[in-house]
């Protein structure tokens, strides 16, 4: 795996890598990204790409229990997935019956999150804490911002999980920025690069082709 390769994919906005990755034929092209029901929360912080480290949680089933936690083991494992040389890439389930109101972060496990090598998060769920969030330069992806949660009942860590329909493992790939995420199979990933300069080539040409003073509807239908 072309480690410095992946991580110039931050270069590029997710359109962009998508087209790259398009272009490789990784499988069914209706799946593999996000929707409109999860949103950059912090656009100023720009583009980020990173290694998945997955888990699951629920927050909004009532009850007074105190189960226990598996956070320290979500963040032994993106530990682990650092050494690869990539960021780690957060990823958060809110399952329950309420789970875009599962508050999933702070800038609590935040700061444990950026000790870890964690540079982003997304979640079909919310955050809060979003001013200390950003101070710590973790860039999240969710529905949005909730001030408080429920019993943070952990469910697992490092299964597959569903994001807004699209479904990561722990070891994908993942790019996101303000048009949304996209998830990139480890096996391609190294190969979108090339294929993101093509894209990036061939759309400049385009543009400045079409947008030129003397072109005209007529002149495009007759191409």
């Amino acid at each position: 795996m072309n480690i410095e390769a992946i991580r110039r994919l931050v270069e590029f906005d997710s359109p962009t890598v998508a087209n790259g990755l398009e272009m490789l034929h990784p499988g069914d092209p209706t799946v593999g990204y996000t929707g409109p029901d999860v949103r950059a929360l912090m656009p100023e912080l720009g583009a980020r790409v990173g290694i998945a480290v997955t888990a699951r949680m629920d927050t909004t089933t009532a009850g007074t229990d105190n189960p226990p936690s598996l956070f320290k083991a979500w963040v032994a494992a993106m530990g682990e997935a650092a050494r690869t040389g990539l960021p780690v890439f957060a990823v958060m389930e809110s399952v329950g019956p309420r789970p875009r109101y599962t508050v999933t972060i702070g800038d609590g496990m935040g700061s444990i999150m950026r000790l870890a090598g964690a540079t982003a998060f997304l979640t079909n769920g919310s955050i809060r804490d979003i001013e200390g969030v950003r101070g710590l330069g973790l860039a999240c992806w969710g529905a949005g911002m909730s001030p408080m949660h429920g019993k943070l009942r952990w469910l697992d860590v490092g299964s597959p999980v569903v994001i807004d329909g699209m479904t990561v493992r722990s070891g994908d790939i993942l790019h996101a920025d303000v048009n949304g995420a996209l998830v990139i199979p480890p096996g391609l990933a190294d190969q979108v690069l090339e294929r993101a300069l093509a894209v990036r080539a061939r759309e400049a040409e385009l543009f400045a082709h079409w947008r030129a003073p003397d072109y005209t509807l007529a002149k495009y239908l007759a191409e």
